[in-house]
């Protein structure tokens, strides 16, 4: 199936009854995931504590990062676990590795609020933007099934594979992160290039990485919406200041940069930075994670070591190299290449490259993933989504996990096929045109 040229508009699939019966199955899924975050969200939101945690210690004075040494453990500071066991936590205790600027706005929310009802509106708010979400990767890209299939299909992948289940479970801020790249890359797409810098310099407030992504409109081209990204990311990063002072900045900065040389090695984290470590001879050191209650969780550990000096520097080259490869392809490309298909890889590939890509690191990636579905055709392309997501299936890979497969590596192999098949998707529009 060729997609629409690339200076046509795309064409619009389903009718009336087709855009009810995605209303009908979207307003299912977001109150089923509504009441089940109601009722179980204060429980499992293991990634939201560290924020919680971190916004008590900026209002009473406390260590908000943990003391960093060169090497990225996870551990939180000292006390966390015990505030964690008091506020009902039952579970592993992460640290805090967010702009201080957090810090000070959940500080703000301790005073008015409880991490109970907090938890729940994260936990109402998360399951409905991993809905919306691909609904609007859909928009960005001009590409994909009907607004039904995409819906459907988008939520099997999501929610069956680590890239959600686990972001959901933890009520990790990711979903917002990537839902605010995505809205980036639509208001670009629609002409709105100051709500587009503006959404993906929020992002990028949260979690650094989606600074790489602005990177890339400054080398395609798209220079409105990186203008954009640089005065509203400017300006929060004053406010950051501000409200925080430098020295809790620079202890965040000192966090990224441990971040940076640690080869951090999990079944759960794709990284191909990780694997390039572990293929360089590192020696791992078991670390066991914090968590609440020692004598009856199972110890989790989780494996660090310290990357050789030109290890650290090839990453940084590979990143810098992908955003300049990215960029001047989008340059040189027409737009429905560069929303179906150069977005996309670019969503993929980037994480990729990261010293920690969790699963969930790819929920911005798998929003635009139907697409395929339209750029390389049904079969071609659902060929593709089954060999990428099936193993991802979390029933698969607790049966490679018993079987001792190595899970850091097949989902890095697969990720990196799911970016190869957006490149490769590119050349569909060109011979289109």
């Amino acid at each position: 199936m060729i997609p629409v040229p690339q200076d046509s508009p795309p064409a619009r699939s389903g009718g009336p009854a087709a855009w009810r019966a995605a209303g009908v199955a979207l307003g299912m899924l977001v109150l089923g995931y509504i009441a089940i975050a109601l009722v179980a969200a204060p429980r499992m939101s293991g990634d939201l504590l560290p924020l919680w945690l971190a916004g008590e210690a900026f209002a009473g004075g406390g260590p908000v990062y943990a003391p960093a040494d060169g090497l990225f453990r996870m551990l939180p500071p000292e006390g966390w676990t015990a505030r964690a066991a008091a506020l009902g936590h039952e579970g592993h205790v992460y640290p805090f590795v967010y702009p201080p600027l957090w810090a000070w706005v959940f500080g703000g929310l301790t005073r008015v609020t409880d991490f109970a009802t907090v938890a729940a509106v994260a936990g109402a708010l998360n399951t409905a933007l991993l809905v919306a979400m691909p609904l609007l990767a859909r928009r960005a890209a001009g590409a994909g099934p009907g607004v039904f299939g995409y819906l459907v299909i988008s939520q099997v992948l999501i929610h069956m594979t680590p890239v959600g289940m686990i972001a959901l479970y933890q009520n990790q801020s990711q979903i917002l992160v990537a839902f605010l790249v995505v809205l980036a890359l639509e208001r670009a797409e629609a002409g709105r290039p100051a709500s587009a810098g503006a959404a993906m310099a929020l992002a990028a407030s949260i979690k650094l990485f989606p600074a790489a992504f602005a990177l890339i409109w400054l080398v395609s081209g798209e220079r409105r919406a990186f203008a954009s990204f640089a005065a509203v990311g400017l300006a929060l990063g004053l406010v950051s200041v501000a409200v925080a002072g430098w020295p809790l900045h620079a202890a965040f900065l000192g966090h990224v940069a441990a971040i940076g040389e640690t080869g951090f090695f999990s079944a759960l984290s794709f990284s191909l930075d990780a694997v390039a470590a572990r293929l360089a001879g590192a020696e791992p050191v078991s670390v066991p994670l914090a968590n609440t209650h020692p004598g009856q969780i199972a110890p989790q550990v989780i494996a660090v070591s310290d990357k050789p000096a030109a290890l650290v520097l090839a990453g940084k080259a590979a990143v810098v190299a992908a955003i300049l490869g990215l960029g001047l392809a989008m340059r040189r490309a027409g737009r429905g290449a560069r929303r179906a298909a150069l977005w996309p890889a670019a969503l993929t590939l980037l994480p990729l490259l990261g010293p920690i890509a969790w699963g969930y690191y790819f929920l911005a990636a798998t929003a635009f993933a139907p697409v395929l579905l339209s750029t390389l055709g049904r079969v071609r392309g659902g060929a593709i989504l089954c060999l990428v997501y099936a193993p991802l299936h979390m029933a698969v890979l607790n049966v490679l996990r018993d079987r001792a497969v190595d899970l850091q590596v097949v989902g890095a192999l697969l990720f990196l096929f799911l970016a190869a098949a957006f490149l490769a998707s590119a050349r569909t529009w060109r011979d289109a045109a």
